[in-house]
C-alpha cells in the first residue's frame, strides 16, 4: 500500500495534525500559527488535486475507496454493531470535497489578520476542516454521526468567540438547533439498525 492508496484518509488527517501541532507548539507568535494553518490546507489542496486527476469521472459508483473494520459490539439478543471505517467518493460527492477544500482554503486566508487567541483559532479551524471532509467521505452511518458531531463543536466556539456583535446569542441558536438535529440523526440511525438487524437466537 501506499499513500495514493489513502488520500481520503490523509485529507481528514492532515488538518487535524495540523491542529494537534497548532495546540502543542511552544512558541505564541501568532504568525506561526497562520502558518501552520496554511501549510496544512495547501497540503489538502495538493492531496486534492491529486484525487483530482485520478478520479474518473466516466465511472459510476465509488472511487477511491478505503476501508478497514472498526469497531464490532456485540449487544445480546439484538445481535452485533459492526461499524466499518469506511471512506470513498462518487460523482456527488467528489465536487463537494473540492468545493470544501477551496472554500476552506479561501476561509483561513479571509481570516489572516485575527489576533485575539489566535492559537484556538487556527486550531479549531483545522479541526472543523477535516470534520466537514470527514462528513463528505464517509460511508459508514456511525461514522458520518461521529464526523458531523465532531464539526459542531469547533463551529460553536469559532462563532461564539470570534463572531459578529451578537454571536453569543447565535452560538446558542446554532447549539440549540444542531442539538435537536443531532437526537434526530441518532434516532434515525438506531431504528435503521433496528430495522435490519438480524437477532441472535
Amino acid at each position: 500500500l501506499t499513500m495514493i492508496d489513502h488520500l481520503l484518509s490523509l485529507l481528514i488527517a492532515t488538518p487535524l495534525f495540523g491542529a494537534l501541532t497548532i495546540a502543542f507548539w511552544p512558541a505564541q507568535r501568532t504568525e506561526d500559527f497562520r502558518l501552520i494553518a496554511l501549510g496544512a490546507l495547501i497540503i489538502e489542496l495538493l492531496i486534492a488535486g491529486t484525487m483530482y486527476f485520478l478520479f474518473d469521472s466516466q465511472v459510476t459508483g465509488m472511487q477511491l475507496s478505503e476501508t478497514a473494520d472498526w469497531i464490532t459490539l456485540p449487544i445480546g439478543s439484538l445481535g452485533i454493531i459492526s461499524v466499518d471505517y469506511a471512506l470513498a467518493v462518487d460523482g456527488i460527492s467528489f465536487p463537494l470535497v473540492l468545493l470544501a477544500v477551496i472554500v476552506l482554503f479561501v476561509g483561513l486566508v479571509s481570516s489572516w489578520n485575527i489576533i485575539a487567541k489566535a492559537r484556538a483559532y487556527f486550531a479549531l479551524y483545522l479541526v472543523l476542516s477535516g470534520s466537514i471532509l470527514g462528513c463528505f467521505l464517509a460511508q459508514d452511518f456511525f461514522l458520518f454521526y461521529l464526523f458531523f458531531e465532531f464539526m459542531l463543536l469547533p463551529m460553536y466556539f469559532l462563532i461564539g468567540l470570534w463572531g459578529g456583535p451578537r454571536r453569543e446569542y447565535a452560538a446558542l441558536k446554532f447549539f440549540v438547533y444542531t442539538f435537536f438535529g443531532s437526537l434526530l440523526i441518532l434516532l434515525v440511525m438506531i431504528g435503521l439498525y433496528l430495522s435490519v438487524i438480524d437477532p441472535v437466537e
